[in-house]
């Protein structure tokens, strides 16, 4: 009982009111580090939701953009559908209107109408007066024929031509070769010109029109592009009074101007080969030199491949005189003349031995004849056999004749 009582008494020394204060204050701890975590725990939790929301709007802009993306696509095809279906409309809306206009005119007048404006119908009470304006510098096949156009175009036509000047032309189109007085002078020498107008302007005015009576002006239907404006011709289009003509492909004066600049050196040679001096085509002394070389070397290798076949002619013949002669001293005329087929006698046939087998094969053995040879019994009339022949016959004689001297030596 005593142990009991002493285990009690310690036991209320050791929980006294200061431990028991100790103990609360251990749970309020608690409590509070408790509440502390629970309330970082919802920051963190708000934190996360706001950092989701923050992705999940991200997201939803990467979704929209890459959506935006697959729609670029998309847009592109529906913005071309809506352009090709304006343009066909405003294609049919052409259509239309150019049906419209070849019905106001008679089925031969419709060639010469300009696409996109009306042509007005020619008078029957006069000749009907058609204007052609261009430089016409190098006055070629192309001129020609757009001028015979002209004049071919109704049946009673006078044919003007107006020619700029070289001041306008050279600021306007750039330098030309022949100048304004050689230009005209060319034109009234073409047999479907009726008049030339010198000094002619650039851009067709209706005061022109009016001052020389002009009922259409000729030219092809290409925008003619000027300075700002994008075609000369349309005020002309929009009256009525232009006449479509047909251009003539592969001439034209620039074309045969860069004929010449591309062979400069070729032309420069042939008006030195002409006589004419470095000073007259400005060419400096260097230029002219570098020609003069150029040229001699073009002449040496002219003259290297004509002697290459005359050389290998007389080396091929050289070679058949050579093997001829070889063989006639090797194996004799009698075995020669068997041998190739010539006097009347027929050739050997010669076996040939290949892979074993053996096969013959008509022919001479020696099948090919020196081409001077052929050449002399053609124009001879006597084969070389025959002068062979001789000499060695020549060549026998004067054996003999050594064998029967060694005979008469032996029997002294």
């Amino acid at each position: 009982m005593e142990k009991k009582l002493n285990r009690t008494a310690a036991l209320k020394k050791r929980l006294s009111s200061a431990s028991l204060r100790k103990l609360f204050k251990k749970r309020d701890n608690k409590k509070r580090n408790h509440s502390d975590l629970s309330d970082s725990e919802s920051h963190s939790e708000r934190d996360s939701e706001d950092s989701h929301s923050s992705d999940d709007s991200d997201s939803t802009e990467n979704f929209h953009d890459i959506n935006d993306e697959d729609n670029e696509p998309t847009q592109k095809r529906r913005r071309l559908n809506e352009e090709t279906a304006q343009q066909k409309k405003e294609r049919e809306a052409f259509l239309a209107h150019e049906k419209e206009l070849d019905e106001a005119l008679p089925e031969e007048l419709r060639k010469y109408r300009p696409k996109g404006f009306p042509l007005n119908l020619p008078p029957k009470d006069r000749p009907i007066r058609i204007y052609a304006d261009g430089v016409f510098d190098l006055f070629h096949l192309g001129h020609m024929k757009q001028l015979e156009q002209c004049k071919k175009s109704f049946p009673n036509v006078t044919l003007i031509c107006g020619v700029p000047s070289d001041k306008i032309t050279h600021k306007l189109k750039g330098l030309t070769v022949l100048t304004d007085k050689q230009r005209c002078e060319t034109l009234m020498h073409c047999k479907w010109v009726d008049e030339v107008v010198a000094d002619a302007p650039w851009c067709v005015t209706p005061e022109f029109l009016a001052e020389h009576k002009i009922d259409y002006v000729a030219h092809d239907d290409i925008p003619y592009v000027s300075g700002d404006n994008d075609d000369i011709y349309k005020p002309i289009k929009e009256m009525g009074k232009f006449l479509t003509t047909q251009r003539t492909d592969g001439i034209s004066t620039s074309d045969i101007i860069t004929k010449i600049i591309r062979d400069y050196d070729k032309y420069l040679m042939r008006n030195f080969a002409r006589g004419a001096t470095r000073q007259e085509l400005n060419v400096s002394w260097l230029k002219k030199n570098e020609l003069e070389f150029k040229k001699h070397i073009k002449d040496f290798r002219s003259y290297f491949k004509k002697n290459q076949q005359l050389l290998n002619n007389s080396s091929r013949d050289l070679y058949f005189e050579v093997r001829e002669i070889l063989l006639r001293k090797t194996l004799g005329n009698n075995l020669y003349s068997k041998l190739t087929g010539v006097n009347g006698e027929e050739p050997f046939n010669v076996k040939k031995v290949i892979g074993g087998k053996r096969r013959n094969s008509g022919g001479s053995l020696i099948r090919e004849k020196s081409p001077a040879s052929e050449f002399a019994e053609e124009y001879t009339g006597e084969p070389p056999s025959v002068i062979h022949s001789e000499d060695e016959d020549d060549s026998e004689e004067g054996e003999s004749e050594s064998n029967v001297d060694e005979q008469a030596s032996d029997s002294d």
